[in-house]
């Protein structure tokens, strides 16, 4: 029973773990990192996290934070154009448009994408310059940080921005990268379901083989019981928890296989469960020994008392 009660744990604790497991996907800005989405929903972004939600959470944050930033050195005509600059990237983050990034694991700044979608700072030279002149330092850059640009033509908008080339590499977040091919189920959800699917499946044949024999074992319904709940709640998790992607538009669902995959977990759990449970309800009587063994006493010819030992089994 010891041991059983160990397996019954060590499994618990292991889908405890996958189901709190977060990947990284690194911070969203280099300069300022996620504090933007943790200041404004109180708590980290995580790999599920919608990625629009962030982009959006920090150029929102950057764009406050530069307003309040103090800007007396500046010329009038600069502080003018710094206020339209802010004003072109309010315009620009509500929109909500942002391009992917579809070439660099990780995270990484797209000046323009494939889709020929525009970065916020690409936006603002868009707006102020041209299309041409976006394009034409795209060519260029198109995964660089602005840190990284040692780029001419960026470096005299800036000059001419009322921003400084720290303030613009503050704007410019990075993208987390859209795959072409994402697996059907994660390594980690199907090495766990493959598990729980043998155990469990083992456990209830074992206890329907119990309640048809009428025999009372505590150890195969007890483990079919934590193993079923694990089960269950690896498929309720699994269920909804995103693991692809819409390349055209980058938002993140719960695949198909993923969601069959859950719906056995959680169906063969709970069959895990039901069996167990039955099992312990029904067979409630303890099992008759076919062999035994007994000390008896007994009188002898002298009228004293004897000890002999005695075995029994019945055929």
């Amino acid at each position: 029973m010891k041991a059983f009660t160990t397996i019954a744990f060590a499994i618990l604790f292991f889908i405890a773990v996958w189901t709190e497991r977060r990947d990284t996907e690194g911070t969203i800005n280099p300069i300022i990192g996620d504090i933007s989405f943790e200041k404004k929903y109180g708590t980290a972004p995580n790999a599920d996290t919608d990625d629009q939600l962030r982009i959006a959470a920090h150029l929102e944050y950057a764009e406050k934070e530069l307003r309040m930033r103090d800007v007396s050195q500046l010329s009038a005509k600069m502080r003018i154009k710094r206020a339209q600059m802010l004003d072109l990237l309010h315009e620009y983050w509500s929109a909500g448009l942002f391009p992917k990034n579809y070439k660099h694991e990780g995270r990484k700044p797209c000046f323009i994408d494939q889709n020929g979608t525009i970065c916020a700072v690409g936006y603002l030279i868009e707006q102020t310059a041209d299309r041409a002149t976006a394009e034409d330092i795209n060519s260029r850059n198109q995964y660089a940080t602005i840190l990284e640009m040692n780029d001419k033509k960026v470096d005299d908008w800036i000059s001419q921005s009322g921003l400084s080339k720290e303030e613009c590499a503050m704007i410019q977040p990075g993208y987390n990268y859209i795959p072409d091919y994402k697996p059907e189920i994660k390594p980690a959800y199907a090495i766990t379901s493959s598990i729980l699917i043998g155990l469990n499946g083992t456990s209830s044949v074992i206890n329907a083989v119990e309640v048809g024999k009428g025999s009372r074992t505590n150890a195969t319904p007890v483990l079919g019981i934590v193993g079923g709940a694990g089960q269950f709640i690896a498929g309720a998790v699994g269920f909804n928890r995103k693991n692809q992607v819409d390349g055209a538009s980058g938002t993140w669902y719960a695949g198909k296989t993923q969601r069959n995959v859950s719906m056995v977990n959680m169906g063969l759990g709970s069959l895990s469960i039901g069996l167990s449970i039955w099992n312990l309800a029904v067979n409630n009587k303890p099992i008759s020994r076919r062999s035994a063994w007994d000390v008896r006493s007994f009188p002898d010819a002298n009228g004293k008392s004897g000890v002999a030992l005695s075995f029994t089994h019945k055929f």
